[in-house]
């Protein structure tokens, strides 16, 4: 089926696929064969072209005659949305999916390389549900499990068009990202309007105090502001050769703003004291100061 979609839509579409694949380029280059058919279906399935028509998938089943058997494959693939899946146990020949995204859950038969997956690791697929058993549609991808609060962060802030939410969940990588703060602890947050983003990015890059733990989610960098272990609650940021130490307060650095987060007090003042001594005419005067 897919080489049949595949031939059609080079006839008809040409100039979307390629639009398409402009958009996905580094996925494409950077993920190898994964990478390659991930993007293949995300222009099938959820890119719109520019005339602003229907998907190709939804021109494809309209233009396209098909018996009752392959009408039916291609509405369960059209249907497939990108998402992200923590796998459960095995029981029997079949494996558990459970979707960080709120859909329901997925049954899939352990084949095709879902025998190496294990309880707890985090798996990017289409599965399509108007088979029986569910069926995975394309490649998937798959990560530890450790960077799954990273994961459910960023599907908690996907945007509401499939098109783009899933071209986020194709370039996003859990090991690019800070890890969330913990949500045991209360924090407490201080604020500063910024001139240029990037002249605080390079003067941070270059500051032995702070060490940069990541892409902020939903958007910035994230840079740690550390402390010996007891000192202050830990945020939970991944501090590397440090074991003795703990992320104190985290400074987050967006386009238009710059904000730092604690749940002690004195970390707190601390890191805002530092920046604005360090960063100068960089920040404008601090903008507010509140708990979350």
């Amino acid at each position: 089926m897919l080489e049949r979609i595949v031939d059609w839509v080079r006839d008809e579409h040409a100039d979307a696929l390629d639009e398409a694949h402009e958009d996905t380029m580094l996925v494409r280059m950077l993920r190898g064969t994964t990478g390659r058919s991930m993007s293949l279906i995300w222009a099938l399935n959820d890119r719109r072209p520019r005339d602003g028509g229907p998907t190709l998938m939804v021109r494809f089943l309209r233009s396209v005659e098909l018996d009752a058997a392959e009408a039916e494959i291609a509405r369960g693939l059209a249907g497939a949305r990108l998402d992200v899946f923590r796998v459960g146990a095995a029981t029997g020949v079949t494996l558990h999916l459970e979707s960080l995204t709120g859909a329901p859950p997925a049954e899939l038969l352990i084949e095709r390389g879902l025998d190496k997956l294990t309880a707890g690791d985090i798996l990017v697929a289409r599965v399509v549900r108007t088979s029986a058993p569910a069926t995975l549609w394309g490649l998937a991808a798959r990560f530890d499990g450790a960077g799954e609060r990273r994961w459910a962060a960023r599907v908690a802030s996907l945007p509401d068009d499939e098109a783009q939410a899933a071209l986020i969940m194709l370039t996003f990588h859990p090991d690019d990202a800070a890890e969330p703060p913990l949500e045991v602890v209360d924090l407490l947050r201080r604020t500063w309007p910024i001139h240029s983003d990037d002249d605080v990015l390079d003067a941070l890059e270059d500051d032995d105090d702070l060490m940069c733990i990541g892409e902020a989610i939903p958007s910035g960098w994230a840079f740690a502001w550390i402390a010996e272990s007891g000192a202050a609650p830990d945020l939970g940021g991944q501090i590397e050769d440090r074991p003795e130490c703990i992320e104190a307060a985290r400074l987050i650095v967006e386009e238009r703003q710059m904000t730092a987060i604690s749940a002690d007090r004195a970390a707190l003042h601390a890191l805002a004291e530092h920046v604005e001594t360090r960063l100068g005419g960089l920040i404008a005067p601090e903008q507010m100061h509140f708990a979350a």
